[in-house]
Order: structure tokens, then sequence, then C-alpha cells
């Protein structure tokens, strides 16, 4: 059964030996630096981390990093078989299957529930009761939001949108959000302070999987994600209705703050060290969230995410959800036999994506290459986008780089895109008044003309290979 509570969903993950609890960790810095240091060294095979006894706080305040960072613990958030991970691509096929398996199913309104065991209002707002950390060593402040879901409605169609969206806390009751142009969260809040109103938000910065998921992956705006979310779950979400907003959250979550985006002040929001393993587009002004009400559960957990240099603790299910958007998109946009993608891990889940096809046509890789440079979610901060032929691996980075070594030729088989979607935190943009970035496809498929008597590949055959291997059994293991 797949969990919407985090409690039960950690349960299971402690059952299967990846819960650690970590007592002691201070929120100023050790917290973050602990979480990166295993990571660099175990990555996948690293354990969700559960920080409790944290110095100035009560015993049970809790902060976890590494929610799905792991294939059992994606394989937990997701429903699947935990056996399904012995190769990527074969694991995001999976993945792929699962997400395709069910229809949105719309949350159930209910009068209570978990979430309201702890209410702070007006005056007795502050955010700084809860240990939220400094996640890295020069960050701008506190961030209360990483592992969060951001909730807003479009005040045009009324679609309520979850995102993930860094939050920074500014004072007891005050924070800032930094959301990139283009998102969904963003047009919904200028909407509101373009037209000199304050934008209703709601900020799960304590949330269960299910509905993390639904926050990260990239959904059609005719889709709300928390029907996404209990799609997923086989069953409906239950939520409660904020009585400051009227936005829902689910009853289940651990830490809630409900408020609204200030039209006319601002405050510092920044650095946070973000995805990519920089410290990019500095401090800047931002809106002011006023927050109004804080609910908490008993023995509340923050989740959290800190993003550092690749690998790090949530990147793992990243690549997951990127890839199997991309082949949504691809598949939507047309494109035929498309037989796998992955945004790699050493590209942040968003700057090295390779797509292999059959290809069926002249110049179905350059259509293929150049679609997946612009659709969601690579079109954002892209960077290289390599096409490969369906004999690789795209999720195999020696399979990948062999392609491009044997099989394209720069002068002729690359392409340069410029002014494509860009954002405030690319490492490449210093011009913040022009948010563009340019991107390279790579065609590193056989040429078409040349499919049938293109040399051929040095490499046992399959039938060879297992021949083999029942000959020599000792040998495999």
């Amino acid at each position: 059964m797949i969990q919407s509570d985090l409690r039960a969903f950690l349960a299971e993950v402690e059952k299967g030996g990846e819960l650690k609890t970590v007592t002691g960790a201070h929120w100023d810095k050790e917290m973050g630096a602990v979480t990166e240091v295993l990571y660099r060294e175990l990555v996948d095979k690293a354990p969700a981390l559960l920080f409790d006894e944290i110095p100035g706080y009560p015993k049970g305040f809790r902060c976890l990093y590494g929610m799905m960072g792991s294939p059992l613990r994606l394989s937990l958030t997701l429903g699947l078989d935990a056996g399904v991970s012995a190769r990527r691509i074969d694991m995001l096929n999976a993945v792929r299957k699962k997400m395709k398996s069910f229809e949105p199913v719309a949350p159930r309104e209910v009068n209570d529930g978990p979430i309201y065991e702890n209410v702070m209002d007006g005056d007795d707002v502050d955010l700084l009761k809860l240990p939220v950390p400094i996640h890295h060593e020069h960050d701008g402040g506190r961030y209360i939001g990483t592992a969060c879901g951001v909730i807003t409605r479009d005040p045009d169609s009324g679609r309520v949108n979850i995102g993930t969206y860094r939050v920074q806390v500014r004072s007891k009751n005050t924070c800032t959000s930094y959301i990139s142009n283009g998102k969904q969260g963003r047009i919904h809040r200028d909407k509101y302070l373009s037209a000199g109103k304050p934008c209703p938000m709601v900020i799960v910065v304590g949330i269960d999987p299910v509905t993390y998921m639904a926050a990260r992956y990239t959904l059609s705006d005719k889709v709300p994600e928390l029907d996404w979310a209990g799609g997923l779950a086989g069953r409906p979400l239950d939520v409660v209705k904020g009585e400051i907003t009227g936005l829902p959250f689910p009853a289940n979550s651990e830490i809630v703050l409900e408020g609204e985006v200030s039209a006319t002040e601002t405050d510092l929001e920044g650095p946070f060290g973000e995805w990519h393993g920089y410290y990019a587009g500095d401090a800047r002004q931002e809106p002011v969230i006023n927050v109004k009400r804080i609910y908490f559960r008993n023995d509340p957990i923050l989740t959290c995410a800190a993003s550092q240099k690749p690998p790090h603790s949530h990147l793992f299910e990243r690549c997951f959800i990127r890839s199997a958007a991309l082949m949504d998109s691809l598949e939507g946009a047309g494109i035929p036999d498309v037989k796998g993608v992955w945004a790699h891990q050493a590209g942040a889940g968003r700057t090295f994506i390779v797509v292999s096809i059959k290809q069926r046509y002249f110049g179905h890789s350059t259509q293929a290459g150049l679609v997946a440079s612009q659709v969601s979610p690579t079109g954002y901060i892209g960077r290289w986008i390599i096409v490969v032929d369906d004999d690789i691996d795209p999720s195999d980075i020696h399979d990948v780089i062999w392609a491009m070594g044997t099989r394209c030729d720069p002068k002729t088989r690359t392409h340069m895109l410029d002014h494509c979607w860009s954002s405030r935190i690319d490492t490449m943009v210093t011009d913040y008044d022009r948010l563009y970035n340019s991107r390279m496809v790579i065609d590193a498929c056989i040429p078409y003309e040349r499919l049938g008597d293109f040399p051929r590949v040095a490499q046992t055959s399959r039938e060879l290979a297992e021949e083999v291997r029942k000959r020599f059994p000792d040998v495999f293991g």
C-alpha cells in the first residue's frame, strides 16, 4: 500500500533497514554537512537521515533528509516491487508504467486531522520554534522550505497548484521565496500581485512522500497535483481547508504554514546552495510572505532537501521524475520510437540529458534532440542533450560517451540553440533582466544513411554471452 502519511512511510523505510536516526547535530550547518558527506560517499546506498535532539529544540522536533534517495525508498513511494532496480532504465520503465496505470482521484475534504494537533495563530506565530536549518555554510539564512509543497490557486481558472520552491525565514512570522519565472506557482502569484492583491499561499514544510512526488512532477495545467497524488495512492487524499486562505492541504501533513504574499512588501532572499551545486543568483529582493498561522503535529518532522554539488540526498529520485516526465513530453509531441531517456545525476538531473531512439527516418534524431531541449521538464535551464541509438543504454555514461566519440561528427552533427528558458540561478546568467541561456544538441546516432553499412560493433553476442555464463558459472558468481 502506498503511504500518504510520512510516519507510516518511514516505518516501512525502517523495516527495510534504511532509516538512520542522528542525535545532537546542530541546525546551523551540521545537519546539512552530515547529509552531504554521507551521500557523497554512499550516493543512493545512503539511508534516510532523521535528526533528533537538535540543540535548542525539544526532543521529537525532527528534520528528515533523503526521503526518497534510494531504489527502496522510491519504490515504496510509488508502490513498486523493490527488486526492479538492477538497471536504472528498467526501473524507469517500471516508474512510467506505474504512472500511466492510474487516473487522477479528487481529494476528499475532511474537518479534522493530525495536522490540527498544534496551532500557532496571530501573534503566537514563530517560525523559529521549529528547528529550521542553515543547510549550507554560505546560505543567506535559515531555509524552512526545501522538501516542501507550495500551494496556490490560479485566480482565473481556480486550479490549485503544488510546486516545490525554496522558502527562507526572515523573521518570526515572515518568509521570502524564490520561484523561477515560468513556474506555475510564480504565474499564480504574479497574477495577484500585478493586480495589487495579496496572493493566498499555503506551504507544506513537513510533507508526505506522495504529495511531495506530485509537487515535483511536471504536470499539465489541466491536472491538479492533489488529484494526481490521489491517483498515485489509489484513494482520495484527505485534505482540510485553510481558514485563512481557503486552500486545501493534506490532513496528515507534519507542518503547514498558512498566509499570503504581500503585494507591496519585499525583503532579501538568498543566496542558497542550489540543485546544480552552486550559490547562484545572489541575494535579491522578493515579495514577503506573511505567515498568519502554523499547524503542526506532535513531535513534528520538518522535511528537508539540501542541494549540493552532485551527488546529493534528493538527486536519485529527481533523475527518475525528470526522465519519466521527459518521456511523457516526447511521446505527447509525437516523437516515435523513443526507447529511453535519462537525466544524469552528474548533470544534477537537468544539464546532461540523453535520449535513445530507434531511428525511422531522415532527421528523426535531430527532431528528437531539438524537442527534448525545449519541452518540460528539461526546457528549463537545460544545457546538453545527447541523442543515441537504441543499442545504447541512456543511463550508462560509458555507453553514451562511447557513442559520442564514435558516431558523432562535431562539425556536422551538433546544433547550438540560443535564447532558451533560463533563470536567475543559472550559473551562466549574469544579466538578471535577460534570463536566457544556450544549449547544445549532440546527435550521437549512426547517420541514418549509414545504418546498413556502419562498422560492426565489437561486442560478444547475446547468444554467446548466455552460453559462456552457463558453461562457466563459477566465473560469474
